[in-house]
């Protein structure tokens, strides 16, 4: 009986990202133009409600949002807006409310987007209407452009440890220069037929908060 090759046990594609970011991260972090986009951007969250801060991420994360006539076949939106001469369509992650309920109880939550302001915050007024779920909505212009990407450098945030902060998002780019804070979830594009990541979601993150 032959042994099993290690290296097919590894995931070449997620080491070469994940070099990819550290890369990415020793390029830029340190540069002065990179320094002054982080204080230019940096801002508080205020009086913290939970011991951790939880930041999610919007779009393929917690929902999945597609222009009119770009929806994949067994789309089925939870919901339609107009946005920019068109119509956007968007279906939420299944189990997105008990995560947010189940989560809440543990993490004071924060959601950070690479979109614009004028079309997340259609989504986001559907998802917490009354405002109470998420203590700060963020948006791309809190975002800090390295290269062509949108990172979500948590160096911005000047009023919370860095150890008390995770990041989810399934984008491992959004977060590359802080990627121990990082949590990675499979993209939900809104036509799986049995997508339970945020189940897995929160038992994670309940193991993860103690």
């Amino acid at each position: 009986m032959s042994s099993m090759d290690p290296s097919k046990l590894i995931d070449f594609e997620l080491v070469n990202l994940i070099k990819f970011c550290h890369d990415l991260h020793q390029r830029n972090k340190n540069n002065d133009e990179y320094e002054e986009q982080v204080m230019m951007q940096s801002l508080e969250f205020g009086k913290k409600t939970k011991e951790k801060t939880l930041i999610l991420d919007m779009d393929e994360t917690l929902v999945a949002a597609k222009f009119d006539g770009k929806q994949p076949k067994g789309f089925v939106p939870t919901f339609s807006f107009d946005f920019s001469d068109t119509k956007i369509h968007v279906r939420l992650r299944p189990y997105l409310t008990d995560a947010l309920e189940k989560l809440g109880q543990l993490y004071e939550i924060v959601v950070w987007t690479a979109g614009v302001q004028e079309y997340a915050d259609q989504i986001l007024d559907r998802i917490d209407p009354e405002k109470t779920i998420f203590k700060k909505r963020m948006y791309r212009t809190s975002c800090v452009k390295v290269e062509q990407f949108f990172i979500k450098d948590l160096d911005i945030i000047l009023d919370r440890d860095k150890e008390s902060m995770v990041i989810v998002d399934n984008s491992i780019l959004s977060f590359a220069f802080d990627l121990p804070n990082g949590v990675p979830i499979n993209s939900f594009m809104g036509d799986e037929k049995d997508d339970k990541d945020l189940l897995y979601l929160i038992s994670f993150l309940e193991e993860a908060f103690y």
